[in-house]
């Protein structure tokens, strides 16, 4: 048993210290390292919402993916060439262009 003296009545408690809870790294090395991502991830690296890469997948547009029983996985290097195929050095690109052709969304298509 421990001795911890009481507080005397009328005595200011001293404020306890929190405890921040651990917080989880975002990428781990072994998620680094992996050839496939599933669509979290996949999106997480594009920089979109899941949702916007389930847009993709039906009205095309995004990465490539596989479809392996009820999961879909993204090869990395399929989404980074993606990537770097919407590259743009401005908005007078010939790639910008095709980038905004090519995506789904309505407000986009001219």
């Amino acid at each position: 048993m421990t001795n911890i003296p009481k507080p005397r009545a009328g005595a200011p408690v001293p404020p306890t210290p929190e405890i921040a809870a651990p917080t989880r790294p975002l990428t781990s090395t072994a998620r680094i390292l992996r050839p496939y991502l599933r669509g979290g991830e996949a999106a997480e690296l594009i920089g979109v919402s899941i949702r916007t890469l389930e847009k993709y997948r039906s009205t095309g547009g995004g990465p490539p993916f596989l479809k392996v029983g009820s999961r879909v996985l993204y090869l990395r290097e399929d989404v980074e060439a993606w990537l770097q195929r919407h590259r743009c050095r401005n908005t007078s690109d010939d790639n910008y262009a095709a980038a905004l052709r090519e995506m789904p969304s309505q407000r986009n298509r001219s």
